[in-house]
């Protein structure tokens, strides 16, 4: 079984609890206690307990208990970068990030899940973002909550590039979108630009006009539900197949937008991750 944290004392380290050991590896309060009561540790490969006094040169294996309830589901997934921690994959559009009601075993979780069986690997889904089901591109999946704890710890946030299609010919190479968003009044999924909704940042670069539509570029700084559509639609061009801001079917049935690039810091290494994924042949037949 493969551990969520490993670490080693080092030979000059005086002897500590368990508790001093994982709150050195930057590991949270709210973690360890997390760990005290669902985790499973080895010293030197031998059972130890929350308890167990470590002492120098100390190897520990702390693992964490799989509480998942998603059946695992086979399927082709495009990875992009992966490690002991971390998995992207580059989904595609039309596939749920989550199992629902409806749609219970071809969502990504389900996936992910599967291929992590096939590996062999004691890991489990914990997505650091999500993407709408017809969104394709990059998503980044912790394969413990550690990890995805430590993600949401960091000061520095998910630096994230769309590319997108409008409906319209945008006028201007250059856009700065501060429209605050707001859920809509009477619906539980779509948003809307509201003075009294919670700020919202997208800078937009045009990349190519179109007889009909326009490529763009997208800059998140903020990372409200359904930022680039509601923004884009709010200026009065909605992302072309995006029916629910007001994008026409008449090209593209599902809407035009995929998560190009991802830079960031990775929280258990610190270093600094840049990923792309390709644009969907469809960027290539814009009319």
């Amino acid at each position: 079984m493969q551990p969520i944290l490993y670490f080693t004392l080092s030979l000059d380290h005086a002897p500590c609890s368990m508790n001093q050991a994982i709150r050195e590896q930057k590991v949270s309060q709210a973690m360890r206690r997390r760990l005290r009561r669902e985790g499973s540790f080895l010293v030197n490969d031998k059972t130890a307990t929350w308890d167990t006094l470590l002492h120098p040169g100390d190897s520990v294996k702390v693992h964490l208990t799989k509480t998942s309830h998603i059946d695992p589901t086979p399927m082709d997934l495009d990875i992009v970068f992966e490690d002991d921690h971390l998995l992207v994959i580059n989904k595609p559009a039309g596939m749920l990030m989550h199992p629902t009601s409806s749609e219970r075993y071809h969502t990504l979780a389900n996936g992910v899940l599967a291929y992590f069986e096939n590996q062999g690997m004691n890991a489990s889904f914990h997505p650091i973002h999500r993407l709408d089901k017809d969104t394709s591109g990059l998503v980044i999946i912790a394969k413990n909550a550690l990890v995805q704890h430590a993600f949401t710890k960091q000061h520095s946030r998910i630096q994230k590039v769309y590319d997108a299609i409008t409906d319209g010919i945008i006028p201007v190479s250059k856009l700065s979108i501060h429209f605050p968003i707001a859920r809509l009044e009477g619906s539980i999924i779509e948003r809307c630009a509201h003075p009294l909704g919670q700020p919202a940042h997208t800078d937009i670069t045009v990349v190519r006009q179109h007889p009909h539509h326009t490529h763009v570029r997208c800059y998140l700084h903020t990372g409200r539900t359904h930022q680039i559509r509601v923004h884009l639609s709010a200026l009065g061009y909605p992302l072309a197949g995006d029916d629910l801001y007001g994008g026409s079917l008449t090209w593209q049935t599902k809407q035009c937008l995929h998560a190009t690039e991802l830079h960031f810091i990775h929280p258990m290494t610190q270093e600094w991750i840049t990923l792309q994924a390709p644009l969907p042949e469809y960027f290539n037949k814009i009319p």
